[in-house]
């Protein structure tokens, strides 16, 4: 007598799909399909599952479902065939462990690299367009001066030009200015630009309180 597992097999082959057409068809994984019809339950899950595989499976082949199920009861007992869980079934990812290998540690040095490069590229990008840096140490903002001269002192990138209150200042090869101020009012405005190459420009201005008193 013929068992499920062989009517199944035989009316696929003579309707010529293949297992990969009968999966899509049914959503019934492959292995799964090949082992129904091979009659190995070891490898199917619980038969409430496998009949639900030959219900789906014989409709799609247009055969009696319920023939095939009563042929399956008779067939399969469960001390006879023991069911197991598919390790595919109850568990479809793939889940690979990482490997380190000698090509993918090259291959993320080189990753790093490129970063590097790109990052730097940025980085000398950004410095050319961008405004040069410009700190001014001395005075504070809002300074109280005990006589009517002002040294500002300040830095910025070498290769920038400096102007205090619209007046050039010499920048040394580090970036540091300094330049001695006089006013001749009570409130001091003082305004340090600096400009790149590229004409781009930063700015600090500063207001402080002199004492003309003493002077």
């Amino acid at each position: 007598m013929r068992t499920v597992g062989q009517i199944l097999k035989e009316e696929r082959e003579k309707k010529f799909y293949t297992l990969l057409e009968i999966e899509k068809a049914t959503k019934i994984r492959k292995e799964l399909l090949a082992a129904l019809e091979n009659d190995d339950y070891s490898k199917l899950p619980p038969p409430t599952f496998v009949q639900g595989f030959i219900k789906n499976y014989g409709k799609f082949l247009r055969l009696d479902t319920d023939k095939l199920l009563a042929v399956f009861r008779r067939e399969f007992a469960d001390s006879k065939h023991p069911p197991k869980i598919l390790e595919s079934f109850s568990n479809p990812l793939d889940k690979r462990k990482l490997r380190l290998t000698p090509l993918r540690i090259l291959q993320g040095v080189v990753i790093v690299l490129i970063l590097i490069f790109f990052g730097y590229l940025w980085f000398q990008y950004r410095f050319l367009v961008g405004p040069p840096s410009l700190e001014v140490y001395q005075p504070q903002d809002q300074q109280k001066m005990q006589s009517n001269t002002v040294e500002v002192v300040g830095k910025t990138t070498h290769e920038a030009k400096v102007t205090i209150n619209n007046q050039q200042v010499e920048v040394d090869s580090n970036g540091d200015f300094k330049e001695e101020l006089r006013f001749s009012e009570t409130i001091g405005k003082i305004v340090v630009t600096s400009t790149s190459q590229l004409n781009q420009t930063a700015k600090i201005e500063r207001t402080v309180y002199l004492n003309l008193e003493k002077e």
